[in-house]
């Protein structure tokens, strides 16, 4: 670390320590103090406080109560998670006051407690009588508040508006109270929403029913996350779609928790992002803020719109007017690892954004220390970790000196943050997950570029005009391809016509994008699409000076090097870029890449798609991730609807997709036009939504009921009357304890037409019995006219709950033991080499003890806590797939023969890999 808190250079500090570092500091800051009110007699009051010679400064209020007690209160973020019980603001006032003879307040004193944030009650000394009888049902034999102490401050202040005025008067509120009735009643109400709601808002969401798209599984788990935690962070992997689960929180919010305005804080580079996802997934207003501060400050006052999009550097300078004029009342930060460095300007600013709820998106909330977590979760609640020298108490571990020497307690850091965060990586919800995700990133142009780029947009905008009158001759037609082409050319970069000109935000934006790739994965592939080969030249000085090792395939290139430069990209595991013309865009196989950058956008989505199948193939293992780089408000901009049309030309033509007549309305030419225009005039539309999908029938309902939830069922066929009126019949086999859930599930899906007495479950002897009486032709069985809803490989019974229980606790156990890996990997890639082995070694015990439960045949009930060296032997006997070097490996963690962290890492990985794949084989065929 290089920074420290003490004088003599050391990290760590006392409560006494920090008191006094707060008394010195009220000494030496020279502050202005003045009682908030005139005309008290009492120095009892409240005062407001504000740092002399600072523009900015910020005026906080302090409830004097005492004058040698920790009773005092200030609105200063200090004082609120220091929990110190003072702070500089408190003891300049002290100094400033004229001390009399009374050293504490003469009046009941109902306050917020510094030391721990809960309402506390202070008794006058001495106390008049009717004020005890008056409390005495409230405080317990110590004089403090009943607990629970919630139901106790609102039926007192309750009795309190109504009691004798000669007792009201005795009594002082502070103003934290308020603030505290309000926060409990918000979460009071975020619970009761949840409870009559969750399951309906998680069917529209799945549904589109209030989004214009629906979301899939894992987004509508985080867009409840979000809404009903108020003040969260969701911290999924790139990729994921964090956007669009915020933004469909912020609607649900509407809904439900009367937010009105949404203050999105983006990079400069995503707003335009942000526009076009709202505008995708909902029909709520959004306005981009631009301009001068005076423009800025106008929209605060006068917009309308829900959401309202702006970037870091505009709040650094606009947090003041967004706090007293637009008064959001949610704030989403993307990219929010701006603000991981609390001691940075943006942080500080950021954080004294006002607003009941907060949402922070982060792909990588830690990266290289703990206490960049520690400043994102101070944005959302302060009081979750309190001051930094209390989060440094806990979470750091210090030598004599006084300095970091380690970390420590990383699990209670882990379940602290996990009350807010929710993070998902892709490989934990890949069965989720579309085999391909595309993500636009809108970029602006520099001043340069978007001079020039100007220039050939009027030659665009005379020959549109002129062709709009006329048709164009072969010359005009000749300098509009031209003039079209270099306004594409200058959406990338000046260089591509100009190389003394190098700057260019959009490979800026791409190093961005890659440094978040690979601080999360590090050693996945990426290939980089531009039509233009001096596009990718300056890419290629970028890696270079990163030391970024990559290979190019481009048509300049030999066809023996462009051999050879494949086999390195699929091969070497260090080439983690390859940089490719559009002549790599047909018949290569590049599987060994799951990402796809294009710089530029081609003309014909048939050569997006060839870019794009060059790692998006059949035997493609992982997801595919496709990022478009697009200039804001530029042919690129509109060119992403054009792209739009002609693809969906091709599914018409190609593959019978989408609306034959739609496409027929014109003929090439006019679409062309229409296209032209879209371009030079049109504004850019809203993508019209999917198809709702239609409500599923009854069959398929209870089929998905009996697959997510099998109680015990091998099969289950329906019978409908499909011409006359006679209500469904159902046959079914299984045990004999599935049929209450099977009437249950019934009852569902089909809005009670189907009475108990309409209902046979046989056992599978029973149903074994039925064929063989049919097979003789004694009895017939309707197979052609009932719907199978259901049914196992084998026709029988599924395997005894016993069995779905082991499943159950061993699949815990692995997921358990998955997330301690993950947390050992983080440490160890943070060269925090000896604490990752922890961690690890609880990885593969818990993995161990999962294998034992699903491979042992001890009873269930039996079954130990924990994996030791006595379940070592059936472990060996029962489990068939474990490896001799797995089973060695076990042992030496169980006797703690751990040397080399890195390589125990590696072997533990692969040890789970192992585990995983023969539990989820197991689940397979149970």
């Amino acid at each position: 670390m290089s920074y420290t808190s003490n004088r003599d250079g050391s990290w760590q500090s006392s409560d006494t320590q920090e008191i006094e570092k707060r008394r010195r500091r009220a000494g030496e800051e020279k502050m202005l103090v003045r009682p908030a009110e005139k005309g008290h007699r009492s120095i009892f009051q409240d005062y407001l406080v504000t740092r002399s010679g600072e523009t900015d400064a910020l005026t906080y209020r302090v409830e004097l109560r005492s004058l040698q007690q920790l009773h005092n209160t200030c609105s200063c973020p200090d004082f609120k998670k220091s929990f110190l019980g003072t702070c500089k603001h408190i003891e300049k006032v002290l100094s400033w006051v004229k001390p009399g003879r009374k050293k504490d307040s003469p009046k009941v004193e109902l306050y917020i407690s510094g030391q721990d944030a809960q309402p506390c009650i202070v008794l006058p000394e001495p106390c008049p009588e009717a004020v005890k009888v008056f409390l005495h049902k409230f405080l317990d034999l110590e004089g403090r508040l009943r607990r629970p102490l919630w139901n106790s401050l609102q039926v007192l202040l309750r009795d309190l508006e109504n009691c004798r005025p000669e007792v009201k008067e005795q009594f002082r509120i502070s103003a934290g109270i308020e603030d505290y009735i309000g926060e409990m009643l918000g979460k009071e109400h975020l619970q009761r929403v949840r409870r009559r709601f969750v399951g309906e808002l998680r069917q529209q969401a799945g549904q589109s029913g209030f989004l214009r798209l629906p979301l899939y599984d894992y987004q509508i788990e985080g867009m409840l996350h979000l809404a009903f935690t108020g003040r969260a962070m969701l911290a999924d992997e790139m990729g994921l779609g964090k956007t669009v689960q915020a933004l469909a929180a912020a609607a649900l919010m509407r809904r439900h928790f009367e937010v009105k305005t949404v203050l999105v804080v983006a990079p400069a580079s995503l707003k335009t992002e942000w526009e076009e996802q709202i505008r995708k997934f909902t029909a709520l207003p959004c306005e981009i803020v631009y301009g001068s501060k005076k423009t800025r400050l106008q929209l605060y006052r006068q917009s309308k719109a829900f959401f309202i999009l702006s970037n870091y550097e505009q709040i650094i300078r606009d947090y003041e007017e967004i706090n007293q004029t637009l008064q959001p009342d949610l704030v989403i930060l993307d990219e929010a690892q701006r603000i991981k460095n609390w001691r940075t300007k943006t942080a500080n600013r950021i954080k004294r954004l006002k607003s009941r709820f907060a949402f922070v998106l982060t792909g990588t909330p830690l990266e290289n220390r703990i206490d960049e977590l520690y400043s994102l979760v101070e944005f959302i609640n302060p009081g979750i970790f309190g001051s930094l020298f209390r989060f440094n108490r806990r979470f750091y571990r210090f030598n004599e000196e006084g300095k970091v020497d380690g970390v420590q307690n990383l699990k209670q850091l882990h379940e602290e943050v996990s009350e807010i965060m929710l993070r998902r990586r892709k490989s934990e919800i890949a069965d989720q997950l579309p085999e391909r995700i595309e993500n636009n990133y809108f970029v602006e142009m520099n001043k340069e570029q978007r001079e020039r780029y100007d220039e050939y947009a009027l030659t665009v905008a005379r020959l549109y005009n002129l062709a709009k009158k006329r048709p164009l001759t072969p010359r005009e037609s000749e300098q509009l391809q031209i003039a079209l082409a270099c306004m594409r050319m200058l959406c990338d970069s000046c260089y591509i016509l100009d190389q003394e000109i190098k700057e260019s935000p959009k490979i800026d934006e791409l190093m961005l994008i890659l440094e978040e790739l690979w601080s999360s994965e590090p050693g996945r592939k990426v290939i980089i699409f531009s039509e233009w080969v001096r596009m990718l030249e300056l890419v290629e000085e970028r890696l270079q000076q990163r030391s970024c090792a990559y290979a190019l395939h481009a048509g300049h290139v030999e066809q023996q090097k462009r051999r050879e430069e494949i086999n390195r990209f699929k091969n070497c595991p260090d080439c983690l870029v390859f940089l490719s013309s559009d002549s790599g865009g047909l018949g290569l196989n590049l599987q060994a890449a799951s990402v796809v950058v294009n710089l530029d956008l081609p003309w014909n989505p048939a050569r997006l798609e060839q870019r794009i199948a060059r790692a998006w193939r059949k035997h493609q293992k992982n997801q595919v991730n496709v990022i478009n780089l697009v200039s804001s408000n530029s042919i690129e901009h509109r060119m992403l609807g054009t792209l739009e049309f002609k693809q969906g030309l091709a599914d018409v033509v190609l593959d019978a997709l989408g609306d034959f007549e739609q496409f027929e309305q014109s003929d090439a030419k006019a679409a062309f036009m229409e296209r032209l225009s879209q371009i030079m005039e049109g504004t850019l539309p809203a993508p019209q939504p999917s198809p709702l999908p239609k409500a599923l029938e009854p069959a398929a309902l209870l089929q998905q009921e009996l697959t997510l939830d099998n109680p015990g069922l091998g099969s289950c066929s329906v019978l409908y009357d499909r011409e006359g009126d006679k209500p469904p019949a159902v046959l079914a086999v299984g045990t004999p304890k599935a049929g209450e859930q099977l009437l249950k599930s019934l009852a569902k899906t089909h809005a009670g037409q189907i009475q108990p007495d309409r209902v046979c479950l046989l056992s599978p002897e029973q149903y074994q019995l039925l064929q063989q009486l049919a097979a003789l032709g004694l009895i017939s069985i309707n197979d052609d006219k009932m719907t199978r809803v259901f049914e196992d490989a084998t026709r029988q019974a599924p395997p005894p709950p016993e069995r779905r229980l082991r499943l159950k606790k061993s699949r815990s156990l692995q997921e358990l033991g998955e997330r301690r890996l993950r947390m050992s990997r983080v440490l160890c890639d943070g060269d925090f080499l000896q604490e990752s082995l922890p961690p690890a070694k609880d990885a593969l015990l818990h993995s161990a003890l999962a294998l034992l439960l699903l491979s042992g045949t001890m009873p269930l009930e039996q079954a130990p806590e924990q994996f030791t060296a006595l379940q070592l032997p059936e472990l060996k006997k029962n489990c068939p797939v474990l490896s001799r070097e797995q089973l060695m490996l076990l042992q030496l963690a169980l006797h703690d023969c751990l040397e080399e962290p890195r390589l125990f890492l590696q072997e533990c990985e692969g040890f789970l890999q192992t585990a995983a794949e023969y539990i989820n084989k197991q689940a397979l065929t149970s």
